[in-house]
């Protein structure tokens, strides 16, 4: 056990695999619930374009339920809207882009000044209030598209996905593209005062592509950018990623943020190469689940091995503030399992299981 930490020297040494007194419960998907957004005031899409409500909402989560994370930047088509798409603003919450805003990749462009150009000075002003506002104590963790998710929105996503197969060059050149904007926009955000860079990646869900096609489109990117962007970073990709984990401990990206593969299934394949995070389900235990349930899963997922607890997507607005707070109870009093705890619990449920595993998650492939 080590001395008190504070919240940032907790979460990136979780990040960074060093040591910690608790799991953190440093959530960075999305937490807008109703209940949050009411009590800070906050509003749609009004937080969207206001630097203090955006700091407002997303500090809210720890300074009412004490979720150890700030992540501003709520949605994931902010970067397709500067590089030229169309959102949809009448949807309640996130605005989803319109429709792809390019055929061919040479003529994709962005302003040279990228500080000033549509919300990403919002973000960036964010990032600056809570900076100021925690002086270094809360660590901000903002949202960033990752570049195969923004190709396929500026490309639109049935088309990048066509690519990879009948036009892999084409698929490349908007891939590398987004890339490009991508590492310029992560900069800024480091620049600005972000702790932890949280690439959000869910076009590139094992559901969708192979592990072939994640290893040959996508992982370059995530390569460039764990390179590029100084930072630490954790790597958001939803869906069933079995396939991919082989893949993404590969890229170099300091932490996994994962969705529907089990804890221990995911801390076998990345071993000590990568610290993981997962993983909460918020389709019916965080919004429908008792706060004992959220406390006991949240203990599974510590005792299979998460380095840090968050959930497998962002909240929905039901979710009660009870449930996140029995997250939060759950991190803080689960001792740490020792590393031969963990492998012995992850072999012991491997061989339990491992057969189901292998038919019904893996579809037959072998670990």
């Amino acid at each position: 056990m080590v001395s008190e930490m504070t919240p940032t020297r907790r979460v990136l040494a979780a990040v960074l695999g060093g040591r910690v007194d608790y799991v953190p419960p440093a959530n960075p998907l999305a937490q807008t619930t109703t209940e949050l957004m009411q009590i800070c005031n906050a509003s749609w899409p009004k937080a969207h374009f206001d630097s203090k409500m955006m700091a407002d909402l997303a500090a809210a989560p720890y300074e009412v339920c004490g979720i150890e994370a700030a992540r501003p930047q709520f949605d994931i088509s902010l970067e397709a809207e500067v590089l030229g798409c169309k959102l949809d603003w009448n949807k309640p919450d996130r605005p989803p882009v319109t429709g792809p805003a390019y055929t061919d990749s040479s003529d994709i462009t962005w302003p040279d000044k990228l500080e000033e150009a549509g919300r990403i000075p919002v973000v960036l002003g964010a990032i600056e209030e809570l900076r100021k506002r925690y002086d270094g104590m809360l660590p901000i963790i903002p949202g960033l598209t990752s570049p195969f998710t923004v190709a396929g929105h500026i490309a639109g996503v049935e088309n990048i996905a066509r690519w990879t197969k009948t036009d892999p060059e084409k698929a490349h050149a908007f891939i590398e593209a987004a890339t490009d904007f991508v590492i310029a926009y992560g900069k800024l955000q480091t620049i600005y005062g972000a702790h932890i860079i949280f690439l959000a990646d869910p076009s590139a869900s094992g559901d969708l592509i192979s592990a072939e096609t994640y290893r040959e489109f996508i992982l370059p990117s995530h390569k460039r950018i764990a390179k590029e962007i100084s930072c630490p970073q954790i790597l958001h990709i939803c869906g069933n990623t079995s396939k991919l984990l082989p893949y993404i401990k590969q890229s170099g990206i300091d932490c996994f943020s994962f969705d529907a593969v089990p804890v221990w299934y995911c801390r076998k394949v990345m071993g000590n190469d990568m610290s993981i995070l997962g993983s909460l389900d918020v389709i019916d235990l965080m919004p429908n689940g008792t706060p004992e349930q959220v406390y006991n899963r949240t203990r599974e997922c510590i005792l299979q091995g998460a380095d840090i607890v968050g959930t497998s997507c962002g909240v929905s607005y039901g979710t009660s503030l009870e449930n996140l707070r029995a997250y939060v109870r759950a991190c803080k009093e689960t001792p740490i399992p020792k590393c031969d705890d963990v492998e012995d619990l992850v072999r012991q449920i491997g061989v339990g299981i491992g057969r189901n595993m292998k038919e019904n998650v893996l579809g037959g492939v072998q670990e």
